[in-house]
């Protein structure tokens, strides 16, 4: 009786289709022609509506479901985000069990979902799923089947896409062909992958070694190429992001995008192009940019933009060609760029006019661009180890001109000296004399200056000193002059009856002028504020300032009733109770400024210096509370008076504000050599006005 059933089942199945509006029927038997190969032209595709988005919706409406005869072995659905449903019995009517592998769409195709009509169990694949819920594990879009002897199994197939082509293939596999496929694929897989690291290692290598960006740039093309391949196969949802939906899906588009915009900017720095030819393909780039940008979202705009990533790419390789094409009319550009680029231009033609529908081969459209892609990187390497043997001829050939030029310059420096003594030793014995008494007193002068400067730095407080006191500060000091007028000093006193815990004094001070005369100032300043340091009337910042003016003033006016000696300083003198956190100021012209976070607390000193008011001023003395992480800066007027920018005008105590503002939180290094940069780069080619000393300290 079930024997009697089944064929008459199949009997009204295939003679009575229109009849019943029947599903497909596919029946195999052993050894049957049917298997291991696409049978896509077998079978009906039906296109549902927004009513019908689920097989149990298309189960009910099949009627009003849009009807398609498919006539391919193969068949591209286009760019869609349709859900569609394929409506099938298999018919096992040999004596054993079948044991089928159903293959069918592309590995990056949303959902795959097959129904058994009669028990309602589905099987699932595609990426809009976690990888592991897949029935069959595999990068592939497989569903595996089972039916029995002489058994008909009704099924129907939905599948779903965002706006990506669909592609079908329907293949049933048997179970042993499958697994060999699978083999052979992986084997080859592994092979186009493994082109891809070693061209990737090899020119990473090139980059380190040469230090040149185009190889950098090539890798990182050659990169995303093979990332691309590597998502459109499917294994970026089976290794990386297995969590499938919204990321592995808008993953292809971003990947496909940087692919042509990094191959845009090879091109344009390997063809060494300039003006409006480079800022034409910068625009592809912009516009591929923005197509990225239009992936991220979702709706309308996410399925437009896999079209427009399609056209924009096949656009952007046709652009790099012709102006290759163009540009090689003119100046040499490797024939080998050419081939690689037009394998890549076939290809890729080939491949999205295939998912245009233009082309109706999609054995040969979906396998084009990595055959396109392969010759092209396989090209463009043997190009580059020829831009790298380039580069090391270019290099020898620098080498050698670079020796012939010396050896010229060398003979005519020769020729030039012997002509330069012949010409002097002509000259009268009058102006060879004098040469000889000028170069003389020049180095006389020169070597005083010099010995001099050792005496001042012997004298004066170094940095080494400075930094064995205050460990957290740097100093930024540079004279005018072989010698300087500038100076800074520093030192620490015990504890006394008024300081229990002793104080930390230094200070920054500018003599009156600069060069020779500067340096006699800083001699007598430094030795001021020595003896004013073991003085017992001195026990503050104002105190000692006023040491100093009545010292300046016996020192340098005791000889002259008539008229005062107009020498002095300016300073800013500070001390720091490191134990109770109270930082102790006091200045003469000149002010400290501190920096706390985002804040600044400007110290400002009196407006008289150092022996220029007579004795009667007595200097303030301030006090202000620090806390750990304080920068103190104190400076004379050299940096805020250096000529230079755009316009040649002062630097100004505004601007330098704001630089010590930008510096604060860096290390102590990192902010003298930023001052330091600033400076340069502020003084340009202008001559230096004066001496500069700046002192930045933290509190610890």
């Amino acid at each position: 009786m079930k024997v009697l059933f089944t064929t008459t089942a199949l009997l009204i199945i295939l003679f009575f289709p229109k009849l019943l509006d029947a599903q497909d029927t596919i029946s195999f038997s052993s050894n049957d022609k049917l298997l291991n190969h696409s049978i896509t032209n077998h079978f009906t595709l039906y296109t549902g509506n927004d009513e019908v988005i689920s097989v149990d919706d298309f189960l009910k409406r099949k009627t009003e479901c849009k009807k398609r005869v498919l006539t391919h072995s193969m068949e591209n659905l286009d760019f869609t985000s349709d859900h569609f449903f394929i409506h099938f019995v298999v018919v096992n009517e040999s004596t054993e069990k079948q044991r089928l592998m159903l293959e069918t769409a592309r590995p990056i195709t949303n959902g795959v979902e097959l129904t058994d009509v009669s028990t309602h169990n589905r099987l699932y694949s595609g990426d809009g799923i976690p990888f592991e819920r897949k029935s069959v594990r595999t990068n592939r879009s497989v569903l595996p089947l089972e039916i029995g002897s002489n058994e008909s199994v009704e099924y129907v197939l939905r599948l779903e896409s965002d706006g990506e082509i669909i592609s079908l293939p329907i293949v049933f596999w048997e179970s042993d062909k499958f697994n060999e496929s699978e083999n052979i694929r992986q084997f080859g897989f592994g092979i186009f992958y493994g082109v891809f690291l070693f061209v990737i290692a090899i020119y990473i290598t090139f980059f380190i070694l040469l230090k040149d960006r185009l190889f950098l740039q090539y890798s990182i093309y050659v990169f995303f190429s093979g990332l691309l391949q590597f998502s459109l196969d499917g294994y970026l949802h089976k290794y990386l992001f297995t969590s499938g939906g919204y990321l592995t899906q808008h993953l292809i588009i971003i990947i496909a995008g940087v692919t042509v915009i990094s191959a845009l900017i090879y091109g344009a720095n390997y063809l060494k192009l300039e003006g409006k030819i480079r800022k034409v393909l910068m625009f592809f780039a912009f516009l591929i940019f923005v197509i990225v940008l239009l992936s991220l979202t979702t709706g309308k705009l996410y399925e437009l933009s896999y079209v427009l990533v399609n056209g924009m790419s096949l656009l952007a390789v046709l652009a790099i060609l012709t102006i290759g094409i163009k540009v090689r009319r003119n100046r040499f550009v490797s024939p080998l760029f050419i081939l690689g680029l037009s394998c890549l231009s076939v290809g890729a033609i080939i491949f999205i006019l295939g998912n245009f529908n233009v082309i109706d081969a999609p054995e040969l459209t979906q396998n084009s661009l990595k055959i396109g892609v392969l010759c092209e990187i396989i090209c463009l390497s043997i190009l580059m180890v020829g831009k790298y043997k380039q580069l090391e001829e270019e290099t020898k050939k620098a080498q050698q001109q670079l020796l012939i030029e010396l050896e010229e310059k060398n003979l005519l420096m020769s020729e030039v000296n012997v002509r330069l003594e012949q010409e002097v030793m002509n000259r009268t014995k009058e102006i060879e004399e004098k040469r000889k008494e000028l170069k003389e007193k020049n180095q006389d002068f020169i070597s005083s200056v010099q010995y001099a400067k050792r005496i001042q730095k012997a004298v004066l407080s170094n940095e080494q000193k400075f930094k064995s006191i205050l460990p957290k500060s740097f100093i930024t000091f540079r004279p005018k002059d072989i010698v300087s007028g500038d100076f800074y000093w520093i030192d620490s006193i015990a504890p006394t009856k008024k300081w229990p815990n002793g104080l930390i004094f230094y200070a920054t001070v500018d003599c009156t002028g600069h060069g020779v005369p500067g340096a006699f100032m800083s001699i007598i300043g430094n030795h001021l504020l020595e003896l004013g340091k073991t003085n017992n009337e001195v026990q503050s910042p104002g105190e000692m300032l006023d040491f100093l003016n009545n010292e300046v003033n016996l020192s340098l006016n005791s000889y002259y009733n008539d008229e005062e000696i107009r020498d002095g300083m300016d300073l800013a003198f500070c001390a720091i109770d490191s134990f109770n956190k109270r930082l102790y100021f006091s200045g003469a012209k000149n002010s400290a400024l501190i920096i706390r976070g985002d804040e600044m607390i400007r110290l400002k000193g009196d407006r008289e210096a150092i022996g220029f008011g007579g004795n009667k001023h007595r200097f303030t003395n301030q006090e202000v509370n620090i806390q750990p992480g304080d920068m103190v800066y104190t400076f004379s007027d050299g940096y805020i008076d250096q000529f230079g920018g755009d316009k040649g005008k002062k630097f100004m105590t505004k601007r330098l504000k704001e630089l010590l503002l930008l510096s604060a939180p860096l290390s102590m290094e990192e902010q003298q050599k930023y001052i330091e940069e600033a400076f340069d780069n502020w003084k340009g080619d202008l001559e230096q006005v004066d001496d500069v000393v700046l002192i930045g300290v933290q509190i610890q």
